[in-house]
């Protein structure tokens, strides 16, 4: 009997999980412009205007909207008490270098975070002083 309570609670949930991504994913998007090329993991984004989604939880889509540029990741959740009032996204500047760092959806008061790449390791270890750029929704 446990066991039936159980697996129907379990299954319930993943239900529910799966069902609340696609709206989840429906709401939560903004379009930012970016005056720099910025990386993103291992790939080089150009300037220019992007539309930033979630399209599961803790999936991050970056979409050019006048370029073919396209990247996902995957960012763990950030539980920051000063959350900003407004969608953002957070780079990290080491020299001529920016690469993205985070993820801000006010809407659903949620952020994610994007684990540092080999290349920004490296550029960190060179260049000393590191600057936060937050750039909000247009």
């Amino acid at each position: 009997m446990k066991k039936s309570m159980w697996g129907a609670g379990w299954l319930s949930f993943v239900v529910a999980l799966v069902l609340a991504a696609p709206a989840i994913a429906q709401q939560t998007h903004y379009i930012i412009q970016v005056p720099f090329s910025f990386a993103v993991n291992a790939h080089v984004l150009p300037a220019g205007e992007y539309r930033i989604a979630i399209v599961s939880p803790h999936t991050v889509q970056i979409q050019g909207v006048k370029n073919s540029a396209i990247v996902t990741f995957f960012g763990s959740g950030l539980n920051n008490p000063f959350r900003p009032a407004q969608n953002q996204i957070v780079f990290h500047h080491y020299g001529q270098q920016y690469f993205l760092s985070q993820a801000w959806f006010a809407e659903v008061d949620a952020g994610y975070e994007l684990p540092p790449s080999n290349a920004e390791r490296e550029y960190a270890k060179q260049i000393t002083g590191t600057e936060r750029v937050l750039l909000a929704e247009k």
